[in-house]
């Protein structure tokens, strides 16, 4: 059975619900594959990057699932530290011969945090394309302001069925990666 290693913050362990509601399990569930969780709510890319560093993982891993960006942007973290910290990520995986997939940063229910989230997502666009898989969940969630508005509970985390559609979206993305078809 293939499994991921997946490292993020509430987005991955799927606040406030926990890892049974997250999108992560709905990707285990429609994929077969083991997505180890390893979400820790309020982390910044940097914390993220020092657990993936310092986490001793299963030699089942086959490679790794990387979401931050949503409290770098809340904690008005620099673009240029996120982006260093995601580099640090991918040099780390490369060095453990794992396949990463970086997740983009969703747009919210906030105009401010949105403009903050589509700069980060182009820098990563510009930097990681051709050396990690981008993986693009927003059509999930949608762009208006009333799908964004219903897709979070807070306006920043998703609500149950929120996280379901981001499971079954990136399930289809996912598993062509995984299998070198993309």
């Amino acid at each position: 059975m293939r499994t991921v290693a997946c490292f993020g913050d509430s987005l991955i362990f799927g606040f406030p619900y926990g890892p049974k509601e997250s999108w992560i399990a709905e990707v285990e569930a429609e994929t077969g594959v083991t997505m180890l969780n390893y979400g820790v709510c309020g982390d910044c890319c940097d914390d993220i990057v020092y657990r993936l560093k310092n986490m001793y993982l299963p030699e089942r891993v086959e490679a790794v699932l990387f979401w931050g960006g949503a409290n770098d942007i809340l904690n008005r973290r620099p673009q240029g530290f996120v982006i260093d910290d995601l580099k640090q990520a991918a040099a780390y995986c490369q060095s453990k011969n794992w396949p990463l997939a970086l997740v983009l940063p969703l747009f919210a229910a906030d105009d401010d945090y949105n403009a903050q989230a589509e700069l980060l997502r182009r820098r990563m666009q510009l930097e990681f394309t051709g050396k990690a898989f981008l993986l693009d969940l927003q059509e999930a969630v949608g762009e208006t302001d009333a799908e964004l508005q219903s897709a979070y509970f807070d306006g920043i985390h998703p609500t149950v069925a929120t996280y379901k559609k981001l499971g079954m979206c990136a399930a289809q993305l996912l598993l062509p990666w995984l299998n070198g078809e993309s």
